[in-house]
């Protein structure tokens, strides 16, 4: 590489020698000693001649390959520069706050396009089929595209008008993006009722990284480029979507927006930091009385961005018609072995409403709990009567009561649900749930609670109820005591399966539709008999007839293909790879790829077993094999799918630990590892598994690099899931026995 550099902005004279160089590899940086210093305020030009290749890493100058109408496969050249990677393709100073204009000259054939998502000097029409097919796209497709839009066009002001100073604050970007993707698929189409669903998609999905002793503060100094991957995962995108919604609801809406305005006004074309933001709130908030004079949004914001994880609120009633509220931090297993002594507090919001005149909506608190108190008292409230905290769970954190106040609550859904507001029905099932799980609260009143779910018919709960069984049936999968597990389940679902039906209606509502996909998903899952039956006979006929698009809806294909290949063999799997060889349509592809993974026949998903010594290579092989047909960009995706299978967890762990070294060099790279082994060890629970995980991060520490951190996670989530096996499993079979469920 040659490089000069030059005094002025034009390559006049000589160029200033540089005496040497050298190369930081962990920062990615060039280090050029210079024959002279150079001057302040001067302007100088950096001339550097390079040669880079397109690689196939699906990181900085790239090329992907796609299907056309015809079947024949085309390449094209994509970008993929975020966080770090511009500097794959071209020297530059590849940081946040260095801003620059960039001019791109593309040289390509005549029979070829460009496409940019900057200014062209022709236009480039487009297919208005390209995001969304309208046979073969389902419900969640469309919701996706909607999303995915509007993520991106936030972009367009949190990004791009106002970049983050540095990668610790790139919750500023990915935090608001996410938030404001619920708000623009909500004003785009209402009646899909987006912005009720943050809590179960984003919120309470958040919740479960978040109650580990390993997660780690929204806001963090970082270095490398391997640490600041790390960033871009769920706490930058759904806690920082949550914290942001939170301070919506106490700064109220039109606070929040004014002072967001001022902000990107600001900071226009130019960086920022969360400081920044705070100090255009807490102007805002102060002018409009909506912030007390002696608070600031920094004061409140700093110990949520600061701090890891978040709090549970106790709320414990005395006698006197009174109402203790304390917060300590939530873990769903706090290790003995902690050497975190860290005293965790938290602003918190208030916000509550009464069993004698309940309202939902108001949700800009009505007290705070500041993090310099250890608790708060509340007056007046009605004795007998129920009280409810954390409205619209617009806070982020949980609330525990009193067993008294509990039993009130589940009085309240069993005789009339719908008094309490959707969104906080699922509130009080995820915390119920949660609390239960981490033990603080008997799984008693978790259980008893979730039981009037056979006449809940709000998407919301369900959604949050599912997700939790789902740890569930993962702990008893194992278990002899899976059957009575799914034998209750099955009692609380099938109300719903019979009220929604199996066969899909496109003309439905949205949501009636994502309802019908849950509950007919969970029903075959759960193999209920009606579900499984018709799910096989429409595979069949598809089978018959593979040109008929229409016989099985989109909604319902994901939840048809799986179950058929679960319950036949090497001709539903044959069939289902000719039709993802077949299809240039991404997401019949992506349900194909997660249908294949669905088979009980182990010797398909991996030739490592005996039994397929004749094999040339199945599933898990094809993977991450060049040309196999499983493009590179979803390999990730297949080996995940095959870990969520019964039959394939193990399979997948046994295969990932053979070919480790194998499969980081198709990545040419061990960062991918950690999530392979997240997706792999999600449901281990015994001893046996947590000494089989320490053992692979031994064996491969030297390379793993960053991907310690998410092995770790693992290894802290594995001991968590053995000590809910020894605390729970035993009182949950014996609550299922004498419930009706033996």
């Amino acid at each position: 590489m040659l490089v000069q550099l030059y005094s002025g902005n034009k390559p006049n004279g000589q160029p200033i020698p540089i005496v040497e160089h050298s190369y930081d590899a962990d920062r990615d940086f060039y280090i050029a000693t210079l024959a002279e210093p150079l001057t302040a305020g001067r302007q100088y030009l950096l001339l550097m001649e390079y040669e880079g290749y397109l690689n196939d890493l699906l990181v900085g100058f790239y090329r992907s390959q796609y299907k056309r109408d015809d079947g024949t496969d085309a390449w094209l050249a994509v970008t993929q520069f975020e966080s770090t990677d511009a500097r794959r393709a071209f020297p530059c100073f590849d940081e946040p706050a260095l801003k620059a204009t960039f001019d791109v000259s593309i040289a390509r054939q005549t029979n070829m396009t460009s496409i940019s998502n900057m200014p062209l000097v022709e236009t480039t029409p487009l297919e208005t089929a390209l995001l969304a097919d309208p046979v073969l796209s389902s419900a969640y497709n469309r919701e996706r595209v909607a999303t995915v839009v509007a993520h991106e066009l936030a972009h367009q002001w949190f990004g791009d008008l106002v970049t983050m100073e540095w990668w610790s604050d790139i919750w500023l970007n990915e935090g608001f993006a996410t938030y404001m993707e619920y708000l623009g698929t909500d004003s785009f189409e209402p009646t899909w009722r987006y912005l009720d669903r943050f809590v179960t998609n984003d919120l309470q999905y958040v919740f479960a990284l978040d109650s580990l002793e390993s997660s780690r503060p929204i806001s963090i100094a970082v270095q490398f480029p391997s640490d600041i991957d790390q960033l871009f995962d769920a706490i930058s995108y759904s806690k920082g979507a949550s914290i942001i919604r939170m301070m919506n609801n106490f700064l109220t809406e039109p606070t929040f927006r004014n002072g967001l305005t001022n902000y990107l006004t600001i900071h226009q074309y130019a960086n920022a930091a969360q400081d920044d933001l705070w100090q255009a709130l807490t102007v805002q908030a102060h002018a409009d009385g909506t912030l007390s004079p002696d608070i600031t949004v920094k004061t409140i914001m700093d110990t949520w961005t600061l701090q890891m994880g978040y709090p549970v609120i106790n709320a414990i009633r005395a006698t006197d018609g009174s109402i203790t509220l304390t917060q300590e931090r939530f873990l769903l297993v706090k290790s003995p072995n902690s050497t975190d002594t860290h005293d965790y507090k938290w602003w918190v919001p208030v916000s509550y409403t009464t069993q004698s005149s309940p309202d939902f909506s108001q949700t800009q608190p009505s007290y705070w709990i500041p993090s310099t108190e250890e608790s708060i008292t509340i007056d007046g409230i009605t004795d007998g009567q129920w009280v409810f905290f954390n409205l619209q769970e617009t806070g982020y954190y949980r609330v525990n009561y009193d067993i008294n106040n509990w039993q009130l609550l589940i009085n309240q859904l069993e005789t009339e649900p719908s008094v309490i507001n959707l969104v906080s029905r699922a509130q009080l099932i995820d915390d119920a749930l949660n609390l239960a799980r981490a033990g603080r609260l008997v799984y008693d009143v978790a259980l008893s609670l979730d039981s009037y779910l056979n006449q809940e018919t709000e998407l919301e709960p369900w959604q949050a109820a599912l997700d939790n069984f789902e740890y569930l049936e993962e702990m008893f999968t194992r278990k002899a005591g899976y059957g009575q597990l799914k034998h209750y389940l099955l009692d609380l679902l099938v109300p719903l399966y019979n009220s929604v039906g199996f066969d899909d209606n496109p003309d439905d509502p949205q949501l009636e539709q994502i309802k019908r996909v849950l509950a007919v998903d969970w029903a075959c899952h759960l193999e209920y008999e009606d579900c499984v039956s018709r799910s096989v006979d429409l595979y069949n006929q598809w089978m018959a007839s593979p040109s008929d698009q229409t016989l099985i809806s989109s909604n319902l294909r994901s939840t048809v293909y799986c179950t058929a290949i679960a319950q036949g063999g090497e001709a539903e799997w044959n069939f289902a790879w000719a039709q993802y060889l077949a299809t240039n349509v991404a997401s019949e592809q992506d349900r194909i790829l997660y249908a294949l993974s669905c088979t009980r026949e182990i010797w398909i998903l991996t030739n490592s077993s005996l039994l397929c010594d004749p094999c040339v290579s199945r599933y898990l092989d094809m993977a991450f094999t060049e040309n196999s047909g499983v493009r590179k960009q979803d390999s990730g995706r297949v080996f995940s799918n095959v870990a969520s299978n019964d039959v394939g967890r193990d399979v997948a762990w046994q295969y990932l630990q053979d070919n480790v070294n194998s499969i980081a060099a198709y990545y040419q790279s061990f960062g991918v590892i950690g999530d392979l082994v997240s997706s792999v060890s999600n449901e281990f629970n015994t001893e046996l598994e947590l000494q089989e995980l320490i053992q692979f991060k031994n064996d491969n520490i030297d390379a793993l690099a960053t991907a310690t951190y998410a092995i770790d996670q693992s290894i802290e989530n594995t001991s968590n899931n053995i000590a809910w096996m020894d605390n729970y499993y035993d009182y949950i079979v014996n609550w299922l026995t004498l419930n009706g469920y033996p």
